[in-house]
């Protein structure tokens, strides 16, 4: 992959408990955390949801989501990757006494077929994959696990977004967190971005620790495309899940598609 001398991560940077863990409080920060409810309510309202729907959160993480949608009445399966953050969301989902169930698996490999009426793919969490085959195959499985008619919510940054705001094919930054740990960030994307590193230094006292991941960056129209390809029809895309304009340049991509009845 040719580049303005941009290297790539581990393939499997993603299945790195470590990098989650050192990277949490500033990937999700509190402000974030704090959003998630009204979030929820955004996505079921986008997806027109009716109280006992159910809805997979590919991806879920620590249940930021799940948990938020479960509260609501939603009927909730979460997949991750992370042992530990689906062990953390279980629990808390046993003591909330909600209706929702984590399971510890591989988008690339997880399908339950016809099991679900809504799945959500939230906060840049697909496309981390090196071989872009692996991304269809994820879609694939969406397709066959939604119930006829279900509905496929995606969110991510698109080609155009990233082009307007590194321009040069690299962006530098550094920023200060509330510990006094000091992060740098350089991001870099190849000649015709459609890969994008990013190299994240942490620094605290003497300690200095160092984390890459990976995102593959698509069009918004080849996310259409991506999808329609699988199956899916009517894709809708919007600026936010709020459901407000998309506008190319300004705004990360929200995809909604359709499973035909």
């Amino acid at each position: 992959m040719k580049g303005k001398k941009m290297e790539l991560p581990p393939s499997d940077w993603f299945s790195n408990p470590d990098y989650w863990e050192a990277n949490r409080s500033f990937i999700w920060s509190e402000k974030r955390l704090e959003m998630s409810e009204a979030a929820a309510a955004n996505i079921a309202k986008l997806l027109e949801m009716s109280p006992g729907d159910s809805i997979l959160d590919l991806a879920c993480g620590f249940g930021r989501h799940s948990l938020a949608l479960a509260k609501l009445g939603y009927s909730v399966t979460g997949i991750d990757l992370n042992s530990g953050f689906i062990r953390e969301a279980s629990e808390k989902s046993l003591e909330m006494k909600l209706d929702a169930r984590f399971i510890c698996a591989d988008m690339r490999d997880y399908i339950e077929p016809d099991a679900f009426g809504n799945i959500i793919i939230m906060y840049n969490s697909f496309g981390y994959f090196q071989d872009p085959l692996d991304d269809r195959k994820v879609i694939r499985n969406c397709f066959q696990s939604l119930k006829p008619g279900g509905r496929l919510l995606l969110q991510d940054v698109t080609r155009e977004y990233i082009v307007a705001f590194r321009s040069s094919g690299q962006s530098r930054y550094w920023h200060e967190e509330i510990d006094g740990t000091i992060r740098l960030e350089e991001a870099t994307s190849n000649d015709d971005c459609t890969w994008s590193t990013t190299r994240w230094i942490l620094i605290r006292g003497s300690e200095r620790k160092e984390y890459s991941y990976g995102m593959r960056i698509y069009s918004s129209s080849e996310y259409c495309d991506l999808l329609t390809s699988a199956g899916f029809v009517n894709p809708e895309t919007y600026g936010g899940i709020s459901g407000q304009p998309f506008h190319k340049e300004k705004d990360n991509l929200v995809l909604l598609a359709r499973k035909p009845e």
